[in-house]
């Protein structure tokens, strides 16, 4: 009997989200099934229309206990939404993926009010509007659309410009308009100006804290400045050349004759003795694998012996060689592998 498989699986009907659904709208097989996971509604297919065109598994009608809202787009235009508690009864006259139109229907008694209301509409008299006071200003009105007031405010006795000293009444108006004078400005300490920075607090000096003058010439006074020493470096070919340098404390001297560096402790660089020389570690590899200089190494120039190099060639002939001798059971994962003499049961497991 061939071996009996059991697989745990579930069955899984084709779902997105109602967003979703829309931005792709494919074409449902027929028959098929197509579920948003969100609203939990249903389309199916007829292997021709795009998901836009297909209705929901629905009945035409939705009864709730509060008002449709623009939000409420999944739904077909002619859906009718009835509200329990006041009574009221909503139809989809448009909707897109983002708004929905909902008109209220009227009831019998409420055609009855409209009809009342549209002899209210308009006064029976006109009436004029008119404002007084700082402002002055009148329209008619007689009820049957929205009017505007155009307002022209009383001369205060301003004079019209660009000031910085104004006199205001009790309301708030300006009635004199002046520029500022000198006279009009108080005397401001430093710690008044918060935007002075930190130079404007110091003095001009050579004390502690105080500000650097610069000169006519734009530089600062060299006594201000501490001596700077520059390190040189000179290639010589003799000692002659070294000790014949114009060479300051710190200065180096590369000899090429002897491929040694000094540098100077002391002046005057004439004196021998006031040279120093820099030691460097010695190098006592003089060639490697019996070549110099740059030296770079392959397999072909080191033997072998007991340890062989690994190749592409090898690896594949050994393990061609020990996979040929196993079996699939034999495989941490051999288990796991379905073979076409096994028998195949599909279980959709429990909720």
């Amino acid at each position: 009997m061939a071996n009996e498989r059991v697989l745990e699986t579930k069955i899984q009907l084709r779902n997105d989200t109602s967003a979703n659904w829309k931005a792709a709208n494919p074409v449902l097989l027929k028959g098929e099934l197509g579920i948003e996971i969100d609203t939990r509604k249903l389309k199916i297919g007829d292997g021709i229309s795009p998901w836009s065109g297909l209705k929901y598994i629905s009945d035409d009608l939705i009864v709730a206990n509060t008002n449709p809202s623009p939000d409420d787009t999944n739904y077909d235009i002619g859906e009718l939404w009835i509200n329990q508690s006041d009574k009221s009864v909503y139809i989809l006259i448009a909707t897109s993926e983002t708004t929905a139109v909902w008109t209220r229907l009227v009831s019998a008694d409420e055609i009855v009010v409209v009809l009342e209301a549209q002899v209210a509409q308009k006064l029976k008299t006109a009436r004029t509007i008119s404002l007084l006071g700082d402002v002055m200003g009148a329209t008619a009105f007689d009820g049957s659309e929205d009017v505007a007031i155009t307002v022209v405010m009383k001369n205060t006795g301003a004079t019209e410009g660009t000031f910085t000293k104004v006199t205001v009444n009790e309301k708030g108006l300006i009635t004199k308009t002046e520029l500022l004078t000198a006279e009009d400005i108080p005397a401001l300490t430093l710690e008044k100006i918060t935007d002075a920075g930190t130079a404007a607090k110091r003095d001009v000096g050579t004390s502690a804290g105080n500000l650097v003058e610069i000169s006519a010439n734009g530089k600062i006074s060299k006594t201000l400045l501490p001596p700077i020493a520059i390190t040189d470096t000179h290639v010589v070919t003799s000692e002659n050349a070294m000790l014949s340098l114009t060479a300051q404390k710190g200065d180096v001297a590369i000899r090429s004759d002897e491929n040694r560096t000094y540098i100077l402790k002391q002046e005057p660089a004439k004196n021998k003795a006031n040279w120093l020389e820099l030691k460097s570690p010695e190098c006592t590899v003089f060639s490697v694998n019996g070549k110099q200089g740059d030296v770079v190494l392959s397999t072909t120039d080191i033997d072998e012996g007991s340890n062989l190099y690994f190749t592409e060639e090898r690896a594949n002939e050994n393990f061609e060689s020990n996979f040929a001798n196993k079996q699939s059971k034999d495989l941490s994962d051999g288990k796991d592998i379905l073979l076409e003499t096994d028998d195949f049961i599909i279980n959709g497991g429990n909720a």
